[in-house]
């Protein structure tokens, strides 16, 4: 509420019982009846003091989904846009990747690789390739954007990065950790263009056994993006005339079909060893156009999801075995720093369960029926 003298902000947190008074010259461009803002400056002790604050965006005149959805990303601490410093940064970068960097990766430009993703992403951070190699062997590659090639340390884009921590997931939009130019451009495996990667690259026999692996930078060139949805129309022999019209179709279609063949050997191997499957059913919304949900509906997780989700495994048990291999002689050169030693790295461990917690739950499972071996 602006007046001729000073604004007040009258807060639409109901845990914030008092105004905010706003001295003129810290409203910057906010007009009365506009939604803003407020950082509080000064909060002064003593009866009758009032919080004084300065307002740091101006949302002006809205309402509807878009405020609703902005209204949770501010109470949450989060910044709806990046500082014009890190914009400005961002410019600067070329679109072009040099050729001396190029020449630093293994090129996978020429090998078929694309992407699977929600239908409504905007970004997409990791891509597949497959190929027959000569001697009949496939080599499968899970590539992911190298986001750490355009972040210098220590630079404004860095900083900025380290303080969101994380890019925000809401139902109709994502609050990127990084501008734009990066989130949705440089660092995302759009098709059809040169991005730099780093990739777990895995050898598998002609009986799909896993015989090598090697990790390091790279450079793809995704010939193809596709939704979950369509994927999965592929694997089911269900493809659209329009994908079926694709010139690399047949490629296309042999690739998803080794892929899910390959991931539902590794599935059943992870399932023979002991690995849980924590499926819980995810809702998701279809909106329209302006945001308004229509519908709400269960996402259904077929071979398509779950075929990315056991590449992504693979590779991050790979990492895993490759940093800290299980006691054995070696068998391949592996990183070290001074002297042979181990370098350090995050892992996360989930902990011993307690056995009185376990022998508890076996008696419950089988009084309905479901005898464990624990």
């Amino acid at each position: 509420r602006l007046s001729r003298k000073y604004a007040l902000l009258i807060p639409d947190n109901p845990n914030m019982l008092t105004d905010i008074f706003v001295p003129l010259e810290a409203c910057r461009e906010a007009r009365d009846g506009d939604k803003v803002v407020v950082k509080i400056t000064d909060w002064q002790e003593g009866k009758g003091r009032v919080p004084i604050g300065k307002v740091t965006q101006v949302l002006g005149n809205v309402a509807g989904n878009d405020f609703e959805m902005k209204k949770i990303l501010i109470n949450q601490g989060f910044q709806l846009e990046h500082s014009e410093e890190a914009e400005a940064e961002a410019a600067k970068i070329p679109e072009t990747i040099s050729p001396q960097e190029i020449e630093r990766r293994r090129d996978f430009r020429d090998i078929l690789t694309f992407t699977i993703d929600p239908e409504d992403a905007k970004d997409f951070d990791d891509a597949l390739s497959i190929r027959t190699l000569e001697n009949g062997q496939l080599e499968i590659g899970v590539h992911i954007a190298d986001v750490t090639y355009y972040l210098t340390p220590d630079s404004v884009l860095d900083r900025e990065a380290y303080e969101r921590s994380t890019s925000v997931y809401l139902v109709d939009r994502c609050n990127p950790m990084l501008p734009e130019k990066l989130s949705n451009n440089l660092c995302s495996l759009v098709p059809h263009q040169d991005r730099l990667t780093f990739s777990a690259v895995f050898t598998f026999d002609e009986k799909d056994k896993l015989l090598k692996r090697w990790f390091g930078k790279t450079v793809i060139h995704s010939a193809k993006r596709f939704a979950y949805e369509e994927a999965q129309t592929v694997l089911e022999q269900k493809a659209s005339p329009e994908l079926k019209a694709n010139p690399i179709f047949e490629q296309l279609d042999w690739a998803l079909k080794n892929l899910d063949r390959i991931a539902k050997k590794m599935r059943k191997e992870r399932e023979k060893n002991g690995a849980i499957g924590f499926e819980t059913d995810e809702v998701r919304f279809r909106l329209a156009e302006d945001g308004t949900p229509l519908e709400a509906y269960v996402k259904e997780r077929k071979d398509a999801h779950l075929l990315i989700e056991d590449f992504m495994l693979l590779a991050n048990k790979e990492v895993a075995l490759y940093m800290q291999p299980p006691a054995q002689p070696r068998t391949e050169k592996r990183p070290a720093g001074r002297e042979g030693a181990e370098i350090p790295f995050i892992f996360r461990v989930h902990d011993l369960p307690d056995m009185s917690k376990v022998a508890d739950f076996a008696r419950f499972a089988a009084e309905m029926g479901h005898p464990i071996k624990v």
